[in-house]
């Protein structure tokens, strides 16, 4: 890329000035550094302007609209924002299409009603905002529409996170990687980008031939990167490939695909270690900013978890590892030293499980700190 670093009101204004001859004025009261002021100051702005373009042109560097366009080049879309689908518990029959809103404030949004479930009295509701917010609330709402005899209405649990729009990064990230490995005729990769365009789909595994041949597994997480409700499990399985009539082509694998969709286990992390404060500070107050740091270390542990190692062969990992839950412990301000860090009352890491039989995620259980 070309340096316009140096192409600056004072360094432009100068290389003008130089230009002129020696023998006219050039100090600065006089004629004509001042009419080349204004000229200085506008090619200054058109450099910008300029490198701003050449940033643009690049998958490395674009952003917003200009990487789209690039991501349309290589035959991918920016996933847009989805909505929530929540399970909304009721003491009476509702009508589809009931609307309902949330009572936490600023943040209240509203819900409708799409579909009943097979318990009476609960259904499925879909946040009219798409995003995250509809992940949040949990508790009572309140009728928007006129419901006879309706008592009590409570929204629960997550059946289909919402996401919010792809970032600039998440979408350069895939771009870049689809140049390498090209999505074609059921491949791994294939497999990856149509999971992973289905909404509240956040991280997927894909293991081919794990029962045989023609048989491929592929693991999901929500868009929450905790493992997959039913409801999202039996989404997918219906958009990749349908039962009972798996292998015929219904969905999009390809024919004679046997696609079998799954979700992984929870694996829960207990965390122990005996650490010495800086004076001033108590156990109280640094135990949740260490719950803080630990949880932010585990989900990024569960965002890689559907990230393959290498080309050539099928593996994942996700492993939890006792030096970086040593180093969220001793970055935390109030803990100066840690010692005897254990992991679910191992002093060692903790090697999940990551196979087409069984798939294992890492999340957070009791964090027990002693000084």
């Amino acid at each position: 890329m070309i340096d316009f670093s140096q192409q600056t009101y004072e360094n432009i204004r100068q290389e003008m000035l130089d230009r002129i001859p020696a023998n006219y004025d050039k100090r600065d009261t006089s004629p004509i550094p001042t009419a080349i002021g204004p000229a200085a100051y506008a090619f200054e702005g058109f450099y910008l302007t300029l490198n701003q373009v050449q940033k643009m042109a690049f998958i490395q560097t674009a952003a917003g609209q200009a990487l789209d366009y690039l991501a349309a080049i290589g035959g991918l879309t920016r996933y847009p924002a989805s909505a929530a689908v929540r399970l909304g518990v009721f003491n009476v029959p509702v009508p589809i299409g009931s609307r309902f809103s949330t009572i936490n404030g600023t943040d209240s949004i509203n819900f409708v009603v799409t579909a009943a479930t097979s318990v009476s009295g609960q259904y499925q509701l879909s946040a009219e905002t798409s995003g995250t917010i509809g992940n949040a609330y949990t508790g009572a709402i309140l009728p928007i529409t006129t419901i006879s005899d309706l008592t009590s209405a409570q929204i629960s649990d997550i059946l289909v996170p919402g996401d919010d729009e792809e970032t600039d990064e998440v979408l350069r990230s895939r771009l870049l990687a689809a140049l390498n490995v090209r999505a074609f005729g059921g491949n791994i990769t294939a497999y990856h980008e149509n999971i992973l365009a289905i909404d509240g789909v956040g991280a997927v595994q894909v293991y081919p031939v794990w029962n045989g041949a023609g048989t491929v597994k592929c693991s999901v997480m929500g868009a929450d990167y905790l493992p997959a409700s039913t409801t999202l499990v039996n989404n997918v399985q219906n958009a990749i490939d349908p039962e009972p009539n798996q292998g015929l082509g219904l969905g999009l694998a390809p024919i004679g695909s046997q696609v079998t969709i799954t979700s992984p286990t929870k694996v829960t992390v207990n965390i122990s270690a005996a650490v010495t404060l800086a004076t001033g500070y108590t156990l109280d107050q640094v135990t949740p900013i260490v719950k803080a740091s630990l949880e932010a270390y585990l989900l990024s542990v569960r965002k890689s978890w559907g990230e393959q190692l290498g080309t050539t062969e099928v593996k994942y990992a996700a492993n939890v590892y006792i030096s970086r839950i040593l180093a969220s412990i001793v970055s935390t301000t109030g803990i100066v030293n840690a010692v005897n860090v254990q992991l679910n009352g191992q002093a060692s890491d903790l090697i999940l499980i990551e196979s087409g039989s069984v798939q294992q995620v890492p999340v957070l259980g009791e964090v027990t700190l002693s000084a």
